[in-house]
């Protein structure tokens, strides 16, 4: 302990050097940017400035890679609050309470809290990392299969509480998440299972899924409620609003607290990652709060639970690829790269050979935190700039982008299908009550938990049997335990909070759900392997079970509103839903003959044009809108195609 403390502090003034500080500056700032940006991960921040590094010397090209990571992973709340769009996965529960709060007017109030919230978590896990980075590269090894699949369970088990609507419905949700994961081959055996289309050969990448259950919804939602959200979305400005912000946020002891520990553990385990501890610190956060049932009407506890966590996550998600160099996630094995690319090797010897160059980066790292939050704050305060944005311009931002965002992971046309198709269905659930942040938390467990169930199983056959490598160990009694607690606390939180919500349309949802599930359940009894069909066919079960036990309680629940009168509801915009979805579809049908960015130019100003549906304003002010888009185009173009050199979709011209 005391040696990497000292280490740090020698090491300390190499940090603030003009040459190393300017990259922490402009890292942090890009990561920012980045982060902020629908389906630019911190994973693929990371690499696309893996070739800036190339003429840096190690400790400055590592310090710049260090500080886009961090920053990239803050940066998604940006986009999750104001958009309703998760920049990355690590920032899925920060949209259950920060888009509300925009809502409400309250968006600099949730940026804010959210820039705080990083900094604190940030700060206390490199002070973790600083004080145990030996000792917890050492608990990081004891993590073996059976370990990572009750990890996976207790992650499954904060499900039901993500949703601010019936129970229910979010495990329904969960457990499609969790099928989605086992569609592609199986990661043990290679069988393919539920390939219905070519285009799902790869199975469903996390980034597509993502972008699709978030951004679609919000797209034909905007178009849906054209010329009514913006009344409802107003900017508030306050002044004074960031130390009052400061103060209450420091205040939120347990909040911190909880967020601090959750994201440092869950950093440290290999392959589990910051997606899944900002939800779990959420989740924890509402269970021990007095007020469960105001999570996901837009609270600052829930944004400042969920951001806590994800930067807390960061400086130990480095402990097992510095100490041991296993890279715990994708960010990490980029980062490995980045060194090997440098003729560095990490490992026990790192310490001993190169010690300047990780205490350097450790303090780099530190410093990125104070940055992030300045450069935060300050993009904060224009956060209206957002607010102000018309639906019909904001919409075809949100297609455009998804698009890129998309293709731009596996250059893989395939995966902006998928995105597409998912996001329908998901737009489809929410009529019926349905959240995303469940079928997300389910599509990122479900594969670790499949994975490390399969690989226990054939370990226990060859052993003592299922039950005693299962069942068995102080770290997995430990994780048991805490699955059961979570499970009944649950319970517990939702009878006094949240168990009394309406049901809606539970009766006709459940009723598809059940319908769905029978006739997977069906495919998935005729593979061949039946280790391949084990996960999938266990989660469908349970899926059509709770569909049946939601049926139930929605017949029950329309039985007692029987002779009440019926709330009028506002009409259905289905000409115009369904305009946007044929120019959708055009727009994805030309991008493979125009290229990304001209066929993106004809969309952005035909979608806005058109869906005006009024001839009096088709070609009133069309000169702005000609303006807006070709400035929208640009920048993307210079942005990425002459900056960052990202691939698009390309076509016969560009």
């Amino acid at each position: 302990m005391l040696e990497g403390v000292q280490g740090f502090l020698d090491n300390l003034p190499h940090v603030f050097t003009l040459y190393n500080m300017t990259i922490i500056l402009l890292g942090s700032l890009g990561g920012l940017i980045l982060g902020a940006l629908p389906g630019v991960s911190p994973t693929m921040s990371v690499a696309l400035l893996v070739p800036f590094t190339f003429y840096m010397d190690p400790t400055s090209g590592l310090i710049l890679l260090g500080a886009v990571y961090a920053s990239s992973v803050a940066g998604g709340a940006i986009s999750a609050v104001l958009i309703n769009i998760p920049g990355a996965p690590a920032n899925i529960a920060t949209v259950l309470d920060g888009y509300p709060m925009a809502k409400a007017g309250k968006a600099q109030l949730a940026l804010y809290t959210s820039f705080i919230s990083t900094f604190i978590g940030g700060v206390v896990g490199m002070i973790v990392m600083i004080l145990l980075t030996l000792p917890l590269a050492e608990v990081a090894l004891k993590f073996g299969s059976t370990e990572l699949f009750w990890i996976s369970i207790l992650g499954l088990t904060v499900v039901a509480g993500l949703s601010s609507g019936n129970m229910v419905k979010s495990l329904i949700a969960g457990a499609f998440g969790v099928w989605l994961s086992t569609i592609g081959p199986n990661p043990m055996t290679g069988e393919f299972r539920f390939i219905f289309h070519d285009v799902l050969e790869g199975g469903i990448n996390i980034i597509p899924a993502l972008i699709g259950l978030f951004a679609v919804p919000q797209i034909f939602s905007l178009v849906e409620y054209y010329g009514k959200t913006r009344s409802e979305i107003k900017f508030k400005a306050e002044k004074g609003i960031f130390l009052k912000t400061f103060v209450s946020t420091i205040k939120m002891v347990r909040v911190q607290v909880i967020g601090s520990i959750v994201g440092t553990v869950i950093g440290l385990i290999p392959g589990v990652g910051g997606q899944v501890s900002g939800i779990v610190s959420y989740d924890q956060s509402k269970k021990f709060s007095r007020h469960p049932e105001k999570y996901g009407t837009g609270i600052p506890d829930g944004v400042a639970a969920a951001e806590s966590a994800n930067n807390a996550m960061v400086g130990p998600s480095l402990v097992p690829l510095l100490t041991l160099s296993i890279p715990g996630s994708p960010t990490a094995a980029v980062l490995l790269g980045g060194l090997l690319i440098h003729g560095i090797f990490p490992g026990p010897d790192l310490f001993r050979y190169h010690s300047d160059l990780v205490h350097t980066f450790i303090g780099a790292l530190l410093v990125t935190q104070a940055a992030m939050l300045l450069f935060g704050i300050m993009l904060s305060r224009h956060s209206h700039w957002v607010m102000r944005v018309p639906d019909l311009y904001m919409a075809a931002s949100i297609v455009v982008l998804a698009v890129f965002g998309t293709y731009s992971v596996n250059n893989n046309f395939n995966d902006v299908i998928v995105m597409f198709g998912i996001g329908l269905l998901m737009y489809g659930g929410t009529k019926f009550g349905f959240s995303p942040a469940p079928v997300v938390m389910g599509l990122i467990l479900g594969g670790i938990a499949e994975n490390s169930l399969l690989k226990g199983m054939l370990i226990a056959e060859a052993g003592k049997g299922m039950l005693y490598y299962f069942f068995t160990g102080w770290l997995n009694i430990i994780l048991i335990l805490f699955s059961v607690a979570s499970i009944v606390f649950g319970i517990f939180s939702a009878g006094r909070g949240g168990g009394k919500k309406r049901m809606g349309k539970a009766d006709v949802g459940a009723a598809i759900v059940v319908l769905l599930s029978a006739v997977v359940i069906y495919s998935a009894l005729h593979v061949r392997d039946h280790l391949s069909a084990l996960f999938p066919v266990a989660t469908l079960l349970a899926m059509g079970v709770l569909s049946v036990i939601l049926l139930v309680q929605g017949v029950i629940s329309l039985r007692k509103k029987e002779g009440a009168e019926k709330a009028a509801t506002p009409a259905y915009p289905f000409p115009r839903i369904l305009l946007a979805l044929v120019l959708i579809v055009i727009y994805l049908y030309l991008l493979n003959y125009l290229g990304f960015y001209l066929s993106s130019f004809v969309f952005y100003l035909i979608f806005i044009s058109i869906l005006m549906l009024s001839s009096k304003l088709l070609f009133e002010r069309i000169h702005i809108r000609v303006v807006v888009s070709v400035l929208f185009v640009v920048i993307l173009y210079l942005l990425f195609n002459v900056l960052l050199k990202v691939s698009a979709p390309t076509g016969l011209v560009i």
